[in-house]
């Protein structure tokens, strides 16, 4: 089975946070909690930015994720 989801950290150019792939996995429920793992970018670069999940197969954005909650 092929890679659907792609969890994607996406930073601040003005803050100098960094955007970048964090996974791709083949289910949802699977990317949520990859992004609900990912360490919020205040603690690991000291700026705003937030993570999304991306659908590759639909094109479109599932979900935004801008803290841990």
């Amino acid at each position: 089975m092929s890679s659907r989801y792609l969890v994607y950290q996406v930073g601040c150019i003005e803050c100098g946070v960094s955007s970048y792939p964090v996974k791709t996995c083949t289910t949802l429920e699977d990317a949520q909690a990859v992004a609900k793992a990912h360490p919020s970018t205040w603690e690991t670069e000291g700026g705003e930015g937030y993570v999304t999940i991306l659908d590759l197969e639909e094109g479109k954005t599932v979900s935004n994720h801008t803290g841990n909650d």
